[in-house]
């Protein structure tokens, strides 16, 4: 058990609060395969999650990139927003926010889109919990450039040094560091490579605790 102590708290959404990552490889799967590309889910996550819709489809597209990538981006845009209701939040991140200290500000970093992020927050009666949200529209920059992080630091007020942030993936990760932040990455059993370079790693956030005075306890 190791512990270091922090003010604030910076989630990532997709995949850490919210399980929307089946739903997101189901719209951008069929987006894909309506001009006839095939997106296995192994691939999916190998070179498009946590990543940008440009870099991740720069990649699965290749030589039909600037052809179809706009096409693909908005049908999935439209299918997820279909199936937005099909997402459900993870037990461990609603229990963990359940058991954080009042005095420990919470903020959300991610590059979904602000309309995908309110719906699943209002509809899991979470809108209230966070002191500040960072979505993709509020940033340049998309991980794993630390604007996201640095973003939701500055609307907790809090210098980036005394945030934590939880993240899934290894562009997550990354941009934490480039931020200057600790950083739990919650595997979930997935082991997918590049979590290795967090500050710790955990298999589920109920391993993950604060003490009223910011102390992060991780069980190892």
């Amino acid at each position: 058990m190791t512990s270091l102590r922090v003010r604030g708290i910076i989630f990532d959404f997709d995949g850490v609060l919210v399980d929307s990552e089946p739903t997101r490889f189901k719209a951008g799967a069929q987006a894909l395969a309506e001009i006839g590309v095939s997106l296995p889910w192994e691939r999916f996550l190998a070179v498009w999650l946590g990543r940008t819709d440009r870099a991740g489809l720069r990649d699965i597209l290749q030589e039909r990139y600037e052809a179809e990538q706009e096409r693909v981006v908005v049908r999935r845009n439209t299918l997820y927003e279909e199936w937005l209701d099909e997402v459900p939040p993870y037990a461990d991140a609603v229990a963990l926010l359940r058991r954080i200290p009042r005095g420990i500000r919470l903020a959300l970093a991610t590059g979904s889109r602000r309309s995908e992020v309110e719906r699943i927050l209002t509809r899991l009666g979470m809108s209230r919990v966070f002191h500040g949200i960072v979505t993709a529209e509020d940033y340049r920059h998309a991980k794993p450039a630390p604007d996201p992080f640095l973003t939701a630091a500055r609307r907790l007020d809090l210098p980036p040094g005394s945030c934590l942030v939880v993240e899934d993936s290894p562009a997550g990760v990354q941009a934490a560091h480039a931020g200057g932040m600790l950083v739990v990455a919650v595997d979930r059993g997935r082991v997918a490579t590049g979590l290795d370079k967090a500050t710790w790693i955990v298999a589920s956030l109920n391993a993950l605790t604060l003490t009223g005075s910011g102390e992060v306890w991780v069980i190892r």
